[in-house]
Formats: structure tokens, C-alpha cells, sequence
């Protein structure tokens, strides 16, 4: 079970280009892994990562990230989510 209030997030410059590709900067991130966020477990060509799918400034962003150690978390990759996607957190978020 991952501790998600003490994950320590592992990114390098080539994250953040990533990133800003999507038009997501790193606080958006942070904000999303502060707040309320769904988290799903998933196999990424036989790699576990996690989905992320929260909020930040009013945009649901799903954030994807990778295990690499004791509470830590490799950024991959951010961006906004699908109106499908949106439409699940909101629900979710009201209850």
C-alpha cells in the first residue's frame, strides 16, 4: 500500500520538458498528489505505474507515475484528462 501522504516525487529536466509539452508545470502536479485524487494501479508493458487522476487550478490532470523506491515515485508523464476521465472525478469528488 503506498503512503501516499509522504511520497517523495523523483523527476528530472527531461520530466519537466515532458511536461510542459502537455502545458502542465510541476506545482500542478504537487497540487493534484496534495489534494483529492483517485488512484488507479496499472501495467505499463509489464511495469506497475500509477494512474492519477485529481485536480489542479480547476483542471483534472492525470498524473502518471512509477515506484523506484521506499515512498518514492518517478514523475512520467501529465496531462489533461479525457471528458470521460473528468466526468468520473467529479463524481467521485462530490461524494
Amino acid at each position: 500500500m503506498v503512503d501516499w501522504k509522504n511520497v517523495r516525487l523523483i523527476y528530472g529536466d527531461n520530466t519537466l520538458e515532458h511536461i510542459a509539452k502537455h502545458k502542465v508545470s510541476l506545482s500542478e502536479v504537487h497540487n493534484v498528489l496534495d489534494g483529492y485524487f483517485i488512484s488507479y494501479r496499472i501495467n505499463a508493458s509489464g511495469v506497475l505505474r500509477y494512474l492519477i487522476l485529481g485536480e489542479s487550478y480547476g483542471r483534472v490532470l492525470i498524473v502518471i507515475l512509477e515506484p523506484v523506491g521506499t515512498n518514492e515515485m518517478q514523475l512520467v508523464t501529465a496531462f489533461d484528462a479525457s471528458e470521460s476521465r473528468k466526468k468520473l472525478y467529479r463524481n467521485k469528488a462530490k461524494k
